[in-house]
């Protein structure tokens, strides 16, 4: 038997083993309870019989699901819950962190028809790793959605794939690190509603990656200014190992993570350290009303309110002592206004009265004007010069017309003025 026919064989029963011991541990054999190992993904299914209720195939989506942690409002930040239409289930999973302690799961099922409630705490045993997942392998995977990772058989091939052709030497730890969907990522939606949304998924192992994946990074490492790349955008030279099993791979996000670098070895320690120190802590209760601090607003009282009053108190000080110096030299116009305006009034008055004077006093004035008339026209024929005074008289009898006659009994009807 060659070398390598030894290599797999070996891998196979140490991977044997391992789930041997997990399925040999007595505590994952009690109801409502379960064991995962740390750094591994891990599915639970959530389905009406968990709850003792039947299945309807009439209605199978009537079951709403609410899964959290055991004394928090929501999951946390390593686990998510998703509900699949195509299963009419949901499903929980996760990657425990590398010092993750046992937890419980609380469920909470509500029947979207009776509204009857019914609840259920599922306990985890997190079992550690002997050994550590120093690399990993990042895909993206265009033509899945997070609900076909709840089937095995894709994560299966996928598996496969590495463990024969590119990994080799990883063939006895190589699991499945994380996956989640691209699109919570931070990935954009496909233009067509037919396709599906993608899902990334972490590969990890002990072992140090083989030289067929380090070629492959230095094909696809030209690629990642392009990320993300259409479909179809370019196929590496083991693109078919793929293919066959119906996976399109998106190469321009393939990468080959190490964890022995010192910043990701840091920034990963700190978040496990986090996410393990989040469940051991104790429930937080809010403050009470009286324990509560309290806020004094004497300082903004002072700052909205007296301040102005005092600006406007010297402005106004200032502005009096201004018009009281300096009085004798400005001019004062309300004087000349108010004299106007007594001239108009006694223009008004005047032409009041001279509107009410009686009709008969107003003939008695026209009369005395046409006689002042009068005489100054003749004291101005008086004074004309003697050779026009004889030439008057002809030109008068020339161009005057005679007065008609009078019928006065005193007085001769043919005297002239």
């Amino acid at each position: 038997m060659d070398p390598l026919s030894l290599s797999l064989l070996f891998g196979l029963l140490v991977a044997r083993t391992s789930g041997l011991a997990v399925d040999e541990d007595p505590r994952c054999h009690e109801p409502l309870s379960k064991c995962v190992i740390s750094t591994k993904v891990f599915t639970m299914k959530v389905e009406p019989p968990l709850f003792k209720w039947n299945v309807s195939d009439e209605k199978p989506d009537r079951y709403s699901y609410q899964p959290s942690l055991l004394g928090s409002p929501d999951l946390p930040s390593w686990m998510q819950y998703v509900y699949s239409k195509t299963h009419h289930s949901g499903f929980v999973f996760g990657t425990p962190p590398a010092h993750q302690t046992d937890f419980t799961l609380e469920i909470v099922a509500v029947d979207l028809e009776s509204y009857n409630t019914s609840q259920r705490a599922i306990n985890f045993m997190v079992i550690p790793r002997k050994e550590r997942t120093r690399h990993q392998v990042h895909l993206k995977i265009d033509n899945l959605a997070v609900e076909d990772l709840f089937e095995p058989q894709y994560l299966v091939d996928l598996l496969s794939v590495f463990r024969n052709e590119l990994w080799p030497e990883a063939l006895h730890d190589l699991h499945v690190t994380f996956f989640a969907s691209a699109v919570k990522l931070g990935a954009r939606l496909p233009l067509h509603p037919e396709e599906k949304e993608g899902v990334v998924v972490y590969l990890g192992s002990a072992e140090k990656f083989s030289e067929s994946l380090l070629r492959l990074e230095n094909e696809t490492r030209p690629l990642r200014k392009s990320a993300p790349c259409p479909r179809d955008f370019k196929r590496t030279t083991v693109d078919r190992l793929f293919r066959q099993l119906n996976l399109e791979i998106d190469w321009c996000a393939f990468r080959l993570a190490n964890e022995d670098q010192h910043e990701m070895e840091d920034n990963s320690g700190l978040d496990n350290m986090k996410l393990s120190l989040s469940l051991n802590l104790p429930m937080w209760h809010g403050l009470s009303r009286l324990g509560a601090p309290e806020r004094s607003y004497v300082h903004e009282f002072l700052l909205s309110i007296l301040v102005p009053m005092l600006v406007m108190i010297v402005l106004a000080v200032l502005l009096s002592l201004i018009l009281c110096f300096h009085h004798e030299g400005i001019d004062d116009g309300s004087s000349d206004y108010f004299d106007s305006v007594f001239d108009i009034c006694e223009d008004v008055w005047g032409n009041k009265r001279n509107q009410e004077t009686p009709a008969v006093q107003m003939v008695r004035y026209a009369a005395v004007q046409r006689a002042t008339s009068t005489l100054r026209s003749l004291s101005t024929q008086r004074d004309i010069s003697p050779a026009l005074s004889r030439l008057a008289p002809e030109r008068d009898n020339v161009f005057r017309p005679h007065p008609p006659p009078y019928n006065s009994g005193s007085r001769s009807s043919k005297i002239d003025f």
